[in-house]
């Protein structure tokens, strides 16, 4: 009996000394490649751990080419001008095999309504235009970010319009200003200010607000982006009202713009 308990210790302690061998092995090997234990005396090269990555910009590399934020010229801001533009710009012809359109309708321009964020999405107007495909179907809408003082655009997104969706009859705007003029002559009794014309404006929304679960930020009047605009008119009274998505009228202190907007 004592021999085989003998016996039985001494291979216990052969296992555990094996397994010490393999756990101090295990952590020599790690403390290497995370750049611990004895140099082996190679220089890293880029793109190994703990040395600047990328193929630009780091030391002895040559700099880096600017990004390319995707400007293209447009001639006027007329919209037969922005068309042809749009038509003939990079992101137009790359996409349409893709989404199948052939043709634009008329580009309409939104407002960027008083915004000075320091982001050009929201501070610089755009051009949105609904495309349709070879049944003459809407199947898109292209959004464009105009920058006025140089004459040029840049592209800022593509919706798909399904042959499912009622966009798919309408050209953008979906709301024509002639309702607009309407709601405001319905809901208030006004007209519109002689020498001014309805124009289509988009704010910085409250993030709040586009929380369809909130029970407190609630807001259905649209404007939250250029593809969702609403109506600016002044009215005859030469206050400003805004008609949107939800057909209301509403005076700018009902809009829920971000905080720290004018």
């Amino acid at each position: 009996m004592l021999a085989t308990t003998f016996a039985i210790a001494m291979a216990i302690a052969v296992v555990f000394g094996l397994a010490l061998l393999i756990i101090i092995g295990h952590g020599n090997t790690v403390a290497s490649a995370s750049g611990g234990g004895p140099s082996s005396g190679i220089t890293a090269g880029y793109g190994s751990l703990n040395h600047p990555k990328g193929p630009c910009g780091n030391a002895g590399q040559a700099d880096c080419a600017a990004v390319d934020p995707g400007w293209f010229p447009v001639a006027s801001g007329s919209p037969d001008d922005v068309a042809r533009a749009i038509t003939g710009g990079r992101d137009y012809v790359s996409m349409q095999g893709r989404f199948g359109y052939v043709s634009v309708d008329t580009p309409a321009l939104v407002h960027a309504y008083n915004a000075h964020t320091g982001n050009s999405y929201y501070d610089d107007d755009h051009w949105v235009v609904s495309v349709r495909d070879a049944s003459g179907m809407r199947c898109g809408i292209f959004d464009f970010v105009y920058d006025r003082a140089h004459q040029r655009m840049r592209f800022s997104s593509y919706g798909v319009i399904t042959s499912l969706d009622t966009h798919a009859r309408l050209a953008f705007p979906y709301i024509p200003s002639s309702i607009a003029i309407a709601k405001l002559q319905s809901q208030r009794g006004l007209g519109v200010l002689a020498g001014t014309q309805p124009e289509l404006i988009f704010v910085p929304i409250d993030p709040n607000y586009p929380v369809v679960t909130s029970a407190v930020h609630k807001w259905a009047g649209g404007g939250n982006s250029a593809m969702d605009p609403m109506w600016h008119i002044v009215g005859s009274d030469g206050l400003d009202y805004f008609v949107g998505a939800d057909l209301n009228v509403h005076v700018q202190n009902d809009l829920p713009i971000a905080v720290g907007q004018p």
